[in-house]
């Protein structure tokens, strides 16, 4: 079993962040783990921070999403008065990242003396999160970085005027948001939410919203990441590129009765429709 998933706190149902791989302690019980989930990333926006004591000391700030990757690499936390550092913020690595029960909560497995020397930076001043910065991060915290061997190599100079991105690197919270296009260039909606698998922090299904487009504006679609490119015109946009006939035909679902989207049947057959190999199949780099 991946060793991330091997603590799970049962004194409050969240997601645990943990520096490194720990052992089972008395408030931890086995038969509470929840393995292979997927997770909405609006719902684990501003989620409550706790730690191993079910005390809040914080809350998630935003996620970091790698899209040449596909994977969410950092969250990004904010601890207010526990630590007396109100206006700092702290990148703790995903890889880290173990769920339980609910996606309004996390906890974290770090001491107060820890975090108190841990990096962190201002809201006005956001680090590029390169390699560079990651390994720093990765390495503090004892995880493994998410990247292999062969990393994409991203330019220190290719942020955008806000210094909020780094050339593939994208807060999660403006990447919701986002135009999707077709290869004409034509607008066909905006990214509602994303979806993560929480075994390996991958970006599985990018949920569509077509609007007027496809005459559906109450529909959602989840489409799998690897369906779309990033526009070659504009950084800050997407392309599907997939025929307008078969955006009309495809599986769509109610905007208040999302699926189940960890039923591995119904992802197979959303990967069917689009052409794409199930994400559980991939390899971690595409």
């Amino acid at each position: 079993m991946n060793t991330r998933w091997k603590a799970v706190a049962a004194l409050a149902a969240g997601v645990l962040l943990v520096a490194a791989p720990v052992q089972a302690q008395d408030s931890v019980k086995k038969d509470d783990r929840v393995e292979g989930r997927v997770a909405r990333v609006k719902k684990l926006l501003d989620a409550d921070v706790k730690n191993m004591k079910g005390e809040k000391i914080g809350e998630i700030n935003d996620l970091i999403i790698d899209k040449g990757e596909g994977k969410v690499a950092y969250a990004i936390l904010e601890f207010g008065g526990f630590l007396g550092v109100g206006e700092k913020l702290f990148a703790v690595p995903f890889v880290s990242v173990v769920r339980t029960n609910s996606d309004d909560v996390v906890m974290l497995d770090v001491s107060k003396e820890v975090l108190e020397k841990a990096p962190n930076f201002k809201n006005d001043t956001w680090p590029d999160f390169n390699r560079e910065y990651g390994t720093t991060i990765n390495e503090y915290y004892k995880a493994k970085p998410y990247w292999n061997d062969a990393p994409t190599q991203i330019d220190k100079d290719a942020l955008d005027k806000d210094r909020l991105r780094a050339r593939g690197m994208v807060r999660a919270s403006k990447f919701i948001g986002t135009n999707v296009e077709d290869t004409t260039g034509k607008n066909l909606g905006d990214i509602d939410d994303v979806v993560v698998d929480d075994a390996t922090g991958r970006v599985v299904y990018v949920v569509l919203s077509f609007g007027g487009f496809l005459g559906m504006g109450d529909k959602l679609f989840a489409i799998p990441y690897h369906s779309l490119t990033t526009s070659a015109k504009n950084n800050d946009k997407l392309v599907l590129d997939v025929p307008k006939e078969k955006l009309e035909k495809a599986p769509g679902f109610d905007k208040k009765n999302w699926p189940n989207m960890a039923d591995r049947r119904w992802a197979a057959e959303i990967h069917t429709y689009y052409g794409q190999t199930p994400y559980w199949d991939h390899t971690d780099r595409h």
